[in-house]
């Protein structure tokens, strides 16, 4: 075999693993693209979530809200016979003592008028 036979046969050996390594190369890259495909959808997927999550997080701080007001007003109208009870008692009290401490000064008055001459 002459030297040019043995190149032309190197280069073809060469030829042959060059275009195997490309059609490797080729399949891991239509791989890669596919991979990439799917890391995008699951990023598209994420962001949709995360959307989602954000109005139900709004949602349910207006129910609290909700909540809270209506608590609220349960608890004005549950406190409402209690302060009206003890708003009574106040007054019957205030009258009481009214009432004691007018007719002491009316005696010690009348006192002072029987007494007095």
């Amino acid at each position: 075999m002459t030297d040019m036979e043995k190149t032309i046969v190197e280069t073809e050996a060469r030829t042959k693993n060059n275009e195997a390594k490309i059609n490797d190369i080729a399949e891991e890259l239509r791989e890669v693209k596919g991979d990439q495909k799917a890391i995008y959808e699951i990023a598209s997927s994420i962001k949709l979530i995360a959307q989602r999550v954000e109005q139900i997080d709004d949602k349910v701080n207006d129910t609290n809200d909700k909540v809270n007001k209506l608590a609220e007003k349960v608890n004005q109208h549950e406190v409402r016979p209690y302060k009206k009870v003890a708003d009574n008692w106040n007054s019957i009290k205030v009258s009481l003592i009214t009432s004691v401490l007018s007719l002491l000064g009316t005696g010690i008055i009348g006192t002072f008028v029987i007494f007095g001459r």
